[in-house]
């Protein structure tokens, strides 16, 4: 046992345990002011404490979660240090470090409580959520805490679909439904630990570790319950049969992985023509051209599933896109380790985007031109410090 704690590695994989235990406590601090999750005397003597110390200090909150971000972010770095070139990732040590967030509030985000309504309106009011709102139902609970009680469904038909079996699971209370879609958003996460560590090169074992640790992820995913994943990881599995080996069955079944994907969110489709790309003989006709996409497609798919987020419909890079890119990134070839570092760079960014909010409470005034500031100039900073990079090493040689 001692052993265990001597060892470097050891020692920060424990802190970053420890520091997402920490987090998931600290979360509650934003649990909405109107959810009461349980009248659990200790529980309700905690969340107040919580809502006195925090939610009413906007100072205190956004500096605990500055420190808390940094930490780990720091820990998550060192982890990557001392990782030995060769050690393969356990298929368990993703979900260990990130099971301490399954019990965490979704601080950052409501939009779970979404999914859960939506699924509410299909099972109680015989509604549909993609051509009805909330508001319809302004007289249930539910759409007390929750935000974007004005629009339909912003997903499509599978993810409505999907959505209702922890909604079925949860017996339609509040309370087990929320923590049963968590544990259903931590599946989605294991579900992409094991097609990263099971599919991607031995050689790419720091970027499957840069992918499965990130907090961005973590807490996006498994704390903030986003529903990315069950969008990206089927996406994954699709590319990864017809570029592994491209038999009918496998490129049938890697057709309908992709069409189930973008049936949670339509942005996968735009993966359809470097799929065809990949699936037609070109070889023959256009060597060049083959020998690029089967080198290359990991990169192109992420490139495009990186453009739809600097729309306006994306409100200028939500957090969460960005899993759409990064879960590529054990996959991409070590000569556009440009693009993979930009894309590391952004997830630090992008969490620290949240201080703004925090900070006034809100998104009026100028938190939202703060935001993306926040999220653009490290991005922007590093391009420009790599081009120069590049252009005297290239004098150098």
């Amino acid at each position: 046992m001692c052993d265990f704690f001597k060892n470097k590695l050891n020692q920060h994989l424990l802190l970053y345990f420890l520091l997402l235990t920490i987090y998931a406590v600290f979360s509650y601090s934003l649990t909405a002011p109107n959810l009461v999750l349980t009248s659990w005397p200790p529980y309700w003597r905690f969340q107040t404490w919580m809502w006195s110390n925090f939610f009413n200090n906007r100072q205190l909150l956004t500096c605990s979660y500055l420190a808390l971000l940094i930490s780990l972010f720091i820990t998550y770095f060192k982890i990557i240090k001392t990782w030995p070139k060769k050690q393969q990732i356990s298929r368990w040590l993703p979900l260990l470090i990130a099971s301490p967030l399954i019990l965490s509030n979704n601080a950052l985000s409501y939009d779970v409580f979404n999914y859960i309504f939506n699924a509410k309106m299909v099972v109680v009011y015989q509604a549909n959520p993609h051509l009805q709102t909330a508001l319809n139902f302004a007289g249930d609970n539910w759409t007390r805490f929750m935000h974007n009680t004005h629009t339909p469904a912003p997903y499509f038909y599978g993810w409505t679909s999907l959505s209702l079996l922890p909604y079925f699971l949860g017996g339609g209370k509040f309370l087990p439904t929320w923590l049963i879609f968590r544990l259903f958003s931590f599946l989605s996460f294991g579900l992409l630990s094991y097609l990263t560590i099971q599919f991607s090169q031995l050689k790419s074992l720091k970027w499957q570790l840069i992918l499965l640790l990130n907090p961005l992820l973590l807490i996006e995913v498994v704390s903030n319950v986003h529903n990315d994943l069950w969008m990206m990881t089927p996406a994954l599995a699709a590319m990864l049969l017809i570029t592994r080996k491209k038999t009918n069955k496998n490129i049938l079944i890697s057709f309908a992985l992709l069409l189930f994907s973008a049936s949670i969110k339509l942005a996968t489709l735009a993966l359809i023509p470097l799929w065809l790309a990949l699936v037609l003989p070109w070889k023959k006709a256009w060597p060049k051209f083959h020998k690029f996409i089967t080198s290359s497609w990991p990169l192109l798919v992420s490139i495009l599933l990186f453009l739809p987020l600097l729309t306006p419909r994306s409100k200028q890079f939500l957090p969460w896109y960005l899993i759409w890119s990064l879960v590529w990134l054990p996959l991409i070839n070590k000569k556009w380790q440009a693009w993979k570092i930009s894309l590391l760079v952004l997830t630090i960014s992008s969490m620290l985007r949240y201080a703004p909010y925090l900070w006034a409470g809100n998104y009026d005034g100028s938190a939202v031109s703060q935001q993306q500031l926040i999220t653009w100039i490290p991005f922007i900073l590093f391009w420009i410090i790599n081009f120069f990079h590049r252009k005297l090493a290239d004098k150098s040689s």
